[in-house]
């Protein structure tokens, strides 16, 4: 599959997983790349983007000094399961912490349990919420699309799609236009604060 050349230049997540290192299938260290997000969702959008941005700003603010732990980090959402875009987030949030509701790894012999670590409609301040299963230290994220605006084109490309009136040439300046937008997400602006922040969430 071609993916977009800018998904070299994204930024990637590393973690530790030590069930990946107990059953021999390899040393712990995992690094996720966007084009894996993408490939989950079976998508690219600004959506995915900004899940993306979201957890690797999270993670780097509960673990500043080492690498995040996969399978002990509970993930929290503001939005039901159903609600918008909230399973897209999550699945991608899934990927990269390995937090499950009641359809995760059980664990062995009473530890790497992987579910109850997904959850749904929590109040929080942010779009997505981070919590470290040993020292419960939170972070709450927010993100804020409206900093990388859509090219004023993509509205009126979109309609034509919608109403089954694009032509071949307007579908791929669509795609076009509509990457381009993530790109600048995930590259110009991938450590803009105004995009996405970080707070402490006690």
């Amino acid at each position: 599959m071609s993916l977009p050349a800018f998904f070299e230049q994204t930024p990637t997540i590393t973690v530790f997983d030590p069930l990946t290192r107990l059953l021999g299938a390899g040393d712990g260290t995992l690094t996720y790349c966007y084009a894996d997000a993408m490939r989950l969702a079976g998508h690219s959008c600004p959506t995915i983007a900004g899940a993306w941005l979201m957890l690797r700003a999270g993670l780097a603010r509960l673990w500043p000094d080492g690498l995040p732990q996969r399978g002990a980090i509970h993930v929290y959402l503001p939005g039901d399961e159903d609600e918008g875009t909230t399973g897209v987030v999550a699945a991608v949030a899934s990927l990269v912490t390995g937090a499950r509701q009641l359809d995760g790894f059980k664990g062995i012999a009473g530890r790497f349990d992987r579910r109850h670590l997904l959850h749904f409609g929590t109040p929080l301040p942010g779009a997505l919420g981070l919590r470290r299963a040993d020292s419960k230290q939170g972070v709450a994220v927010r993100f804020d699309p409206t900093v990388v605006p859509s090219e004023p084109a993509m509205r009126n490309l979109l309609q034509l799609w919608a109403d089954a009136q694009a032509d071949a040439d307007e579908e791929r300046r669509l795609g076009e236009l509509w990457q381009e937008r993530v790109r600048r997400i995930l590259v110009d602006h991938a450590d803009d604060p105004a995009l996405t922040a970080t707070a402490d969430w006690p």
